[in-house]
């Protein structure tokens, strides 16, 4: 029994194109002949045999007469060695014209054995073209290879690399786009097999797109390339005319198939819009190197970045006045929530706009109110009058609370949450419950609290953010504000790191630093008495020098070198060392001087302990807590204390790793210090619980790296008592 498949390959010459009918049977043997017939087609009858391709036997048919996507009645005859068989099948007429570009591409930040995999295809095989994404992330293997910059840049002017990220980007060049699509993998075993998945992908691909192009980055983008991607392009030509498959580039797609560039996506966080409103208005700089970080770096780090650009534009937008609260609405909509502010001190109050009272709950310090329609990406002010009504929680009865969107009720049999009103997921409660009334919603309290708002129709965070101050009028919409220039006020959010020295390979702990280096140094061990200290410049030209850092009893050919680099250059050079006879660890360092502030690598050398059994202990953990309690209201210290066995000091930086809801109770998130050598340095961080705060308990861990050496404390447990 054979079967007969119509396909979107064509054959033969651009002004003769001839469909290609896969057949396929599995009792075919020995040559096999077949042909195509039906109204309109046409194919040789005594032709040659049928070519065995990746998609079965391949018959050329005539479709000439035919507009494409008809479908024609048809039937296929095949003779082999097992006989004559035949079967009809419908022939839809394929479109020719195609072009499909297979893209290899790379992540800057994938390993460097990976990266410098594509630079050798590309320098092996001339067709083999590929996309360098997550650009930022390109600088460390830049560094590390200076080298290879001639190399890259030359390959880039030739149009077989293209850089893919944000238009600041560390070989000057502009890209074409801000990102990549997610690729396909080809896990091929033949080079048939990945011709049928390319195939495959086109079909897949060819409905979304207006153009007669379809792009096809191949392979996971921290991975080498694709063995088969240069064999396709090599062999598929050989095969068919059309749909043509190449390696292309993302630029060869969107430029030669005439495809809309996609526009970069934009950040429309709250930290950006209020920042863009703010430097608009106040003509403060926009905080573009802070929300840069934030966006790739730990989510720690970028909720402090955020929530400081936020403050600060906030500040620059709201004048302080502690007799009323400005509400303000990053989102493109209206908005109705609830807003909480917390008081310098406890007052009883209650909210008003317009003269109009609102509900109002007073917590403590806390006053949270349901502010209704702030506009979008807009303010409403609000008025806090001091009065003698009760505006606080206050007990209820019964195991059910409700709001004007949700009911739950809670089963001390089933020890079960049931929610009525708009999907939602029950909450994780165990009782015994109290359940407790206010006048901007209810709450239930038990193994943990659970709030339902009046007139808010989801759980999640407020989107609003409410500050004490004023602003004159009491409402209205940020992009409907005139501009007006006026002194360039404080920035609105950091320009540079928060805790230096910098370490110069940041890219084995963290993304770039904020605001970027526009230069660098790096160590390489050439032997135990021999280094090389390269200086890159990775901005425009540099002026300063490097400086070796030597422990006690080593002695080194020189110990300062002047620097002078051109754009994008870079030096190189050794440096001979004397090691003292005393065994142990030694940290050497290169620090960068000339930016505003200090970089530095660091290598550890060794001279061998002749009778010791176990190697000197670097880095350890000496002492940290494994429980910090605090009561609302008050502080305490988190100290860990670092312990180290080199001969020498050693740069260090402790990252507090810790969950989301204490965020904004302990930090900082990094802070740093230099390790004596041979002694001990104690790093504090501090847990502080606000006033408004509630009882709970989390579980940290502090994060130690210096230079390569990373080190992790036990669990601590963060307290807030009840």
């Amino acid at each position: 029994m054979i079967a007969a498949e119509s396909t979107e390959l064509f054959v033969g010459p651009r002004t003769a194109l001839l469909q290609v009918v896969r057949v396929t049977s599995p009792t075919l043997a020995g040559p096999v002949y077949a042909h195509v017939s039906g109204p309109g087609l046409h194919s040789p009858r005594h032709g040659g045999s049928a070519l065995l391709g990746p998609f079965g036997y391949e018959v050329a048919v005539d479709v000439s007469e035919h507009s494409a996507g008809a479908v024609v009645p048809a039937v296929a005859v095949v003779r082999s060695g097992a006989g004559e068989d035949s079967c009809s099948f419908s022939l839809v007429v394929g479109s020719p014209g195609w072009t499909v570009h297979l893209v290899g591409h790379v992540a800057g930040d994938a390993p460097f054995p990976v990266l410098r995999a594509h630079l050798d295809l590309a320098l092996t095989d001339p067709a083999y073209r590929f996309a360098v994404t997550s650009v930022e992330l390109l600088q460390p293997y830049w560094d590390t290879f200076p080298q290879h910059r001639s190399l890259l840049l030359r390959l880039i002017s030739e149009g077989r690399v293209e850089v893919v990220g944000s238009p600041s980007n560390v070989v000057g060049v502009e890209p074409l786009l801000s990102s990549l699509p997610a690729g396909v993998s080809l896990p091929a075993s033949s080079l048939g097999e990945a011709e049928r998945a390319v195939y495959s992908s086109f079909l897949a691909l060819r409905s979304a797109t207006s153009s007669q192009h379809v792009m096809l980055p191949v392979g996971p983008e921290r991975s080498a390339p694709s063995p088969w991607m240069t064999a396709i392009h090599h062999d598929w030509p050989a095969r068919y005319t059309w749909p043509r498959v190449i390696c292309s580039l993302p630029r060869d797609y969107y430029v030669r198939g005439s495809v809309p560039v996609p526009a970069a996506p934009a950040d429309e966080s709250p930290a950006a819009v209020f920042a863009s409103h703010a430097s608009r208005l106040t003509g403060a700089a926009y905080p573009a190197a802070a929300l840069a970080r934030a966006a790739a770096s730990h989510p720690r780090e970028a909720f402090d970045l955020r929530s400081d650009v936020v403050a600060r534009s906030l500040s620059a937008l709201t004048s302080t006045v502690d007799s009323s609260v400005v509400v303000w609405n990053p989102s493109d909509a209206p908005c109705t929530d609830v807003v909480s502010v917390h008081l310098p001190t406890a007052r009883n109050v209650h909210v008003a706009h317009d003269g109009s009272v609102l509900p109002t709950l007073v917590d403590g310090t806390t006053v949270t109110f349901l502010a209704r329609d702030v506009p979008a990406v807009g303010w409403r002010t609000y008025s806090l009058v001091p009065d003698d009504v009760d505006h606080g929680w206050k007990r209820g009865f019964g195991t059910e609370i409700a709001s004007t969107h949700h009911v739950l009720s809670y089963d001390p049999i089933a020890s079960l949450v049931a929610v009525d009103g708009p999907a939602l997921e029950a909450p994780p409660l165990t009782g015994p419950v109290s359940v407790w009334h206010s006048e901007v919603g209810e709450k239930m309290v038990g193994s943990s609290t659970f709030t339902l708002w009046h007139e808010v129709d989801h759980l999640g965070p407020s989107a609003l953010v409410g500050v004490l101050g004023s602003r004159s009028p009491a409402a209205g919409s940020l992009p409907a504000v005139a501009s007006r220039l006026s002194v360039a006020g404080p920035p609105l959010g950091p320009v540079s790191p928060a805790v230096t020295p910098v370490f110069a390979r940041y890219w084995l702990h963290e993304p770039a630093p904020l605001g970027g280096l526009v230069a660098n140094v790096h160590l390489e061990v050439l032997s135990p008495t021999r280094l090389r200290v390269v200086a890159v410049s990775d901005g425009p030209e540099f002026e300063g020098a490097v400086r070796l850092v030597l422990p006690d009893g080593w002695s080194a050919s020189w110990d300062s070198l002047p620097v002078s680099l051109s754009a994008g250059g870079y030096v190189a050079a050794e440096v001979r060392l004397t090691a003292p006879r005393t065994p142990g660890c030694y940290p050497v360092r290169a620090v960068l001087e000339g930016l505003p502030f200090e970089v530095y690598d660091v290598v550890l050398l060794t001279v061998p302990e002749w009778d010791a059994e176990d190697p000197v202990e670097v880095l350890w953990v000496a002492a940290s807590p494994s429980v910090v309690s605090v009561a609302p209201g008050s502080s305490a210290p988190l100290r860990v204390v670092l312990a180290s066995g080199a001969h020498g000091d050693l740069p260090v930086q402790a990252r507090l790793l810790s969950p989301r809801e204490t965020w904004e109770l302990a930090g900082p998130f990094c802070i740093g210090g230099v390790l004596p050598g041979q002694g001990r340095l104690a790093l504090d961080f501090t847990v502080s619980a606000p006033q408004w705060a509630s009882a709970g308990s989390w579980s940290a861990v502090v994060r130690v790296a210096a230079g390569e050496l990373v080190r992790t404390t036990p669990a601590i447990r963060l307290e807030i008592a009840g």
